[in-house]
């Protein structure tokens, strides 16, 4: 229970926390619908799907294994390439959390 909890906080803190950032500025270059930007739509989808396979925990205490790359990266990274880097997600990368995968990105 407490686990369901951290991380529905985490989860609903970085949507508005980045809901509140994209809000605040002038529409952004590459904006999505909404005027939100494209990167922070699909790094909302990224934590989602986290969030909604339970796998939030074990993706920050282990970190997200990409399958293309033949590496684990932290989850901090991950969530910053949502952001900054979109277009890595479009064509459909594999991610491994845990023992859990492999689960397809292809989100954004």
């Amino acid at each position: 229970m407490k686990r369901t909890l951290i991380a529905a906080t985490v989860a609903c803190g970085l949507t508005l926390g980045f809901g509140a950032t994209a809000a605040g500025a002038s529409k952004p270059e590459g904006a999505g619908s909404g005027g939100v930007p494209a990167g922070i739509a699909c790094q909302q989808a990224g934590v989602g799907t986290l969030v909604g396979a339970g796998l939030i925990d074990e993706a920050a205490r282990g970190g997200v294994y990409v399958v293309e790359l033949d590496a684990t990266l932290p989850l901090r990274e991950v969530v910053s390439l949502h952001r900054t880097s979109p277009s890595t997600f479009t064509g459909g990368l594999n991610v491994m959390v845990g023992d859990v995968g492999p689960i397809q990105a292809d989100w954004c």
